[in-house]
């Protein structure tokens, strides 16, 4: 009898916390905060804390173009021990730390090392599911962050209120090496068996009689299982996958969607103080209320778990537009609500369900097309071009911070951020029709 579901279950699982792990050492940074302020011995501003931030960033970076190439060299499975150990290891570090630049130096090696996750995963994925299931497992895979975050702010927040922040930190890292012990034993970086993918492909039912198959889904698993096992970039080195995805227009299209959606996602770091200041809620009903923008996030990506695999190209490219078109509504809705001169509580209840309605629409554009192309063109070189796409998001998550900010305190306020939201938006549907419709017409052909 079979063990490929077993197998599977154990490496999706082991993945999920393996994740979780290294977001929740990576989210102490932001959950300490409040204490690190609070705690006089240490004499930190709201300066140091935005650098911790900006460095953090810098960090996060630096990893994507670090953690690509090396992943394809060492392995998926390497790559994620080795990134939950030195998470939780800096983690220990930071509630050590006693002065600035110790802070400084242990968020920019804390957001580097957390870089890892995704180059791991995706090497992983690529080793163990079926190409005509990637879309379902990267949905799952992508919840862990979202599940991760809220559940950390929660429970660490809680434990800072009777607790040390040192301690609390601690017991984070704790909290991941234990995790790294269950990932050690169950994560595997390859079947033993090079007929994984090719068992059960007669289709036969739980008897042993062959079922009847939809030609053209044959056609299409026996296509990806071509490609992947006889993918162009096979025995090339990195430099040689480097040219190939530079002349790839259809790498270009992927990196300019994925800078497109990682502007909209940063929505999240503003909605806290756009709801304090335009509803006139205290800091923490404000803090509470922009939850509903991970859990539009994650109620996004649970959707896709049921639909994404179970649709064309065509069919993604068009449900994928329409919730572009979504997005965008929900920013003109958040922009113009005045002009409807509801009460109070209607203007902030639609305003939370725009905001909900915002991020799951933008999510599962955001988190699996791009994955899911990194595997399949990057072949070899899956880690190398998911960290490459990553790396052009993180540079304009950055600018739309600066620049977004900025809008905020001026004279316009956030009329003036809501109008560069609505644009970006705009360009956003385009973006994502663009990539899909390229994604659509390359699955009429073998892989370039």
């Amino acid at each position: 009898m079979s063990n490929r579901a077993p197998q599977k279950i154990n490496i999706i699982v082991a993945m999920y916390l393996g994740y979780a792990a290294m977001m929740i050492c990576r989210q102490m940074v932001t959950i300490l905060s409040p204490a690190l302020l609070a705690d006089e011995t240490l004499a930190l501003t709201k300066t140091n804390l935005g650098d911790f931030a900006a460095y953090g960033t810098l960090g996060a970076l630096i990893g994507k173009l670090i953690w690509g190439p090396l992943a394809d060299k060492i392995g998926g499975r390497i790559t994620i021990l080795m990134g939950i150990v030195l998470t939780a290891l800096f983690i220990i570090a930071f509630g050590l730390s006693a002065n600035v630049m110790a802070f400084t130096g242990c968020s920019f090696l804390l957001y580097c090392t957390k870089s890892s996750g995704w180059p791991g995963m995706t090497k992983l994925i690529g080793q163990w599911y079926h190409p005509q299931h990637y879309g379902r497992v990267w949905s799952i895979l992508a919840t862990s962050s979202r599940f991760s975050v809220v559940l950390a702010t929660f429970f660490f927040g809680w434990l800072l209120s009777f607790m040390p922040w040192r301690t609390v930190a601690f017991i984070a890292a704790t909290l991941a090496l234990i995790i790294f012990i269950g990932c050690y034993i169950y994560l595997k970086e390859k079947p033993d068996n090079p007929e994984f993918f090719k068992e059960n492909e007669n289709h036969t039912d739980n008897k042993g009689n062959k079922k009847a198959v939809n030609s053209v889904q044959a056609r299409a698993e026996k296509q990806a299982l071509d490609n992947k096992y006889n993918h162009p970039l096979k025995d090339t080195d990195t430099i040689a996958g480097l040219v190939a995805f530079a002349k790839s227009p259809r790498v270009w299209l992927v990196v300019i969607m994925l800078m497109v959606l990682t502007c909209m996602m940063a929505f999240l770091d503003f909605v806290a103080v756009y709801l304090m200041e335009s509803y006139q809620l205290t800091p923490s009903k404000a803090a509470m209320a922009s939850t509903v923008f991970p859990i539009g996030s994650l109620t996004g990506l649970l959707a896709a778990i049921a639909f994404y695999d179970r649709f064309s190209k065509r069919g993604i490219r068009t449900v994928l537009t329409i919730a572009l078109i979504l997005s965008l509504l929900s920013v003109l809705t958040l922009q113009y609500l005045p002009w409807f001169n509801l009460s109070a509580q209607m203007n902030y209840s639609v305003a939370l369900g725009a905001i909900f309605l915002f991020a799951f629409s933008i999510s599962p554009a955001y988190y699996l097309p791009m994955s899911i192309f990194s595997i399949e063109y990057g072949g070899p070189h899956s880690a190398t071009l998911v960290c490459l796409i990553d790396a052009f998001g993180f540079a304009a998550s950055a600018t739309f911070a600066f620049i977004g900010g900025r809008l905020a305190d001026s004279a316009g306020g956030w009329s003036s951020f809501m109008n560069m939201l609505i644009l970006i938006s705009a360009v956003g549907i385009l973006s994502v029709w663009a990539f899909m419709h390229a994604e659509y017409r390359a699955a009429k052909q073998p892989l370039e």
